[in-house]
């Protein structure tokens, strides 16, 4: 396992602790719903984690992988690798301080109180969950898919492509699905194109949204580039 936090169902972690924890949780929904799952956690082979402090992961950090259902950070999260959690099961991450990652993944709910520093590409995934972040976001490139961000500090991404789902004081400058920019930042064959023209007649390449978003989730998540020359 590469998070080493105190584990609820192996007793390291009480009840009361654990309850006081999910209390962290500013969206009410979060302390609601983990609080009730808690009766239900033995039937489950997943966990809830509490880290008292700093947490650094040398590689990837993926939720459904290491079988975690909640995973509170009272600190710091660094992650070397990608983050992931998902919404089929649902997974929580808390992290109480800032949170560094090189690409992260996510479909569940993801809450940090502090920034969101994404070194590589940050994306959305699916809209049955949701992500909040208190500060700001810095990501090389940020795609939300349909997932919904609330980010309350400002968000500064090398390139926003789509029209992210976003909750945001100032909403950035995006390259639509559309636009044929997106070729310099994505490889053809991820993407929907047809032959086409500019208006002086000149043949293009028009595009037509993500044709294989697992592919392009797999590529981030080996930590390949989503542009190769």
């Amino acid at each position: 396992m590469a998070v080493r936090g105190r584990s609820f169902k192996q007793g390291q972690v009480t009840e009361a602790e654990v309850r006081e924890a999910l209390g962290l949780f500013e969206v009410d929904y979060k302390v609601k719903n983990t609080r009730a799952g808690l009766a239900e956690l033995a039937d489950y082979e997943s966990d809830i984690l509490v880290v008292d402090g700093d947490l650094r992961v040398g590689g990837d950090l993926d939720l459904k992988n290491e079988g975690i259902y909640v995973l509170v950070v009272r600190g710091d999260l660094v992650v070397d690798g990608v983050y992931r959690d998902y919404d089929d099961p649902e997974s929580y991450l808390l992290v109480t301080g800032t949170m560094k990652a090189r690409d992260v993944i996510t479909a569940g709910w993801l809450e940090v109180h502090g920034d969101l520093e994404v070194t590589g590409r940050l994306v959305g995934d699916y809209n049955d969950c949701a992500a909040y972040i208190r500060g700001n976001v810095r990501a090389g490139l940020f795609y939300g898919e349909e997932h919904h961000f609330t980010i309350k500090g400002a968000l500064e991404a090398g390139v926003v492509i789509g029209r992210p789902r976003l909750e945001i004081t100032h909403k950035p400058a995006a390259i639509g699905l559309d636009d044929p920019r997106l070729l310099e930042h994505v490889d053809r064959d991820l993407l929907r194109t047809y032959d086409d023209e500019d208006d002086a007649g000149t043949p293009i390449v028009g595009i037509d949204g993500i044709a294989d978003f697992r592919a392009f989730k797999k590529r981030v998540a080996a930590g390949l580039p989503l542009r190769t020359p």
